[in-house]
């Protein structure tokens, strides 16, 4: 089972998903660039959510290869620090180096996972989550471990995918992957817009222990020179072309065509462009 819950016969548990998502992200890392920057136009719709302030020290949670914690250095100043850290060793390895080349002397990095942080109580200013909550085996408790970190007064911002129409970027593949998933055996597939609808996420980090939870939505292109540009990016640089990898050799040819299909809705004169839809949460504790 993955992310998108592609698995023609299987039983979900918490063990296997988070191992099968360190394996998959480390699978992916080398080839997360094309996908790198398309994420990176939502980072300022999170940092006006989050407000970084100088001196402030910033957690940020499934950075990935880095961002937005190299985003953030700057902004906190030579007073402020930043901690980013993931699961996938090899996300860790490459947010390490660009850290090295953009001279960001005040950002560190940490393999560990959001359900488990190895962190004092009350030790960060701000916490911050780019489309990581989707990921996480537990989103429950990673939002907790993130309140537990933060002092009293600290904030948290984080954004996830909108519902899967408003997701073109995503939803062009998953919709026909879906069409061939099988449930577990309680009927169950999940998918990566699970936290997407209207007051989802917000109600998630009140049980946390959050207050003043706040959600608006934002909604920017994604854009790729072609179709080849999309599959390459989709296919390598997310875990979805392991898990379609999964499946019969029939079943992998219909998708890839019913995506190619889908894809054409989004063509323009300059390439593909496909708005897609972020929802952005703030929260103090």
């Amino acid at each position: 089972m993955d992310i998108a819950g592609i698995r023609l016969s299987w039983k979900y548990t918490e063990d296997y998903y988070k191992q099968y998502t360190h394996d998959t992200w480390n699978e992916s890392a080398p080839y997360y660039t094309p996908v790198l920057k398309n994420l990176d136009k939502y980072t300022p719709a999170l940092l006006a959510a989050a407000t970084p302030r100088p001196g402030d020290s910033v957690l940020d949670v499934a950075t990935g290869p880095g961002e937005p914690a190299c985003t953030i250095g700057p902004l906190v100043g030579e007073e402020g620090s930043v901690l980013g850290f993931d699961l996938s060793e090899k996300m860790i390895e490459i947010a390490r180096e660009r850290a090295r080349e953009l001279q960001r002397p005040n950002v560190r990095f940490e393999v560990m996972d959001a359900e488990n942080l190895d962190l004092q109580d009350g030790s960060f200013d701000l916490a911050v989550c780019r489309f990581g909550l989707q990921i996480v085996t537990d989103p429950e408790k990673c939002m907790a471990e993130a309140h537990r970190v933060l002092r009293k007064g600290g904030r948290f911002a984080a954004t996830v995918w909108g519902p899967g129409e408003r997701v073109p970027s995503i939803h062009a593949i998953i919709e026909p992957m879906l069409k061939h998933a099988t449930p577990d055996e309680t009927g169950y597939i999940p998918t990566p817009y699970e936290m997407g609808g209207p007051g989802e996420l917000v109600a998630i980090l009140e049980r946390a222990g959050f207050a003043r939870c706040e959600e608006r939505r934002v909604t920017l292109d994604w854009t790729f020179r072609d179709e080849e540009q999309y599959m390459d990016s989709v296919l390598k640089g997310t875990p979805i072309g392991h898990s379609l990898g999964e499946e019969d050799e029939a079943v992998q040819k219909q998708v890839l065509r019913e995506t190619r299909e889908n894809l054409k809705r989004w063509k323009t004169a300059g390439g593909i462009v496909m708005p897609s839809e972020a929802v952005v949460v703030s929260a103090v504790k």
